[in-house]
C-alpha cells in the first residue's frame, strides 16, 4: 500500500516524463549509446558470468543426492526406536518413584 507521498512522488514522475519533447529525448538516447558504447567489450553481465557454472554445479548436487540414496540403506547405523531404548532402562522408569523419594529424603536418612 502506498502512502500519500509516494502517490505525489509517482504522480509528479508521470507528469514530468509527459512533459519531456523529442530534442531531450533523442539527447537521452545519444547519451545512453555513448554510455553502451564506452564500456569495455570484455566487460561481462552478472548472469553471464554465472551461466558457465550451472551445469557442473547441478551435476555435483544430483550427484550427491544420488550417493546419499544409494548409500543410506547400506548405513551400519541403524536408528533406534524411541521404545527399544524405553525397554532398555525399564527398570529405572519403575522405580522413579522410589528415586524421588530417596532424594527428598536424603538428609533424613544420613541420620
Amino acid at each position: 500500500m502506498k502512502t500519500e507521498f509516494e502517490q505525489g512522488v509517482q504522480s509528479d514522475l508521470r507528469h514530468s516524463e509527459q512533459l519531456v519533447d523529442a530534442e531531450r529525448l533523442q539527447q537521452l538516447a545519444a547519451f545512453r549509446q555513448q554510455a553502451l558504447e564506452a564500456m569495455p567489450a570484455n566487460v561481462a553481465l552478472p548472469r553471464h558470468r554465472l551461466r558457465p557454472l550451472l551445469w557442473p554445479t547441478a551435476g555435483m548436487a544430483l550427484a550427491s543426492i544420488l550417493l546419499l540414496v544409494l548409500a543410506l540403506p547400506f548405513s551400519p547405523f541403524k536408528p533406534t526406536l524411541l521404545n527399544e531404548s524405553l525397554s532398555d532402562n525399564r527398570e529405572l522408569y519403575d522405580d522413579l518413584e522410589f528415586y524421588y523419594w530417596l532424594a527428598e529424603n536424603e538428609e533424613d536418612l544420613r541420620g
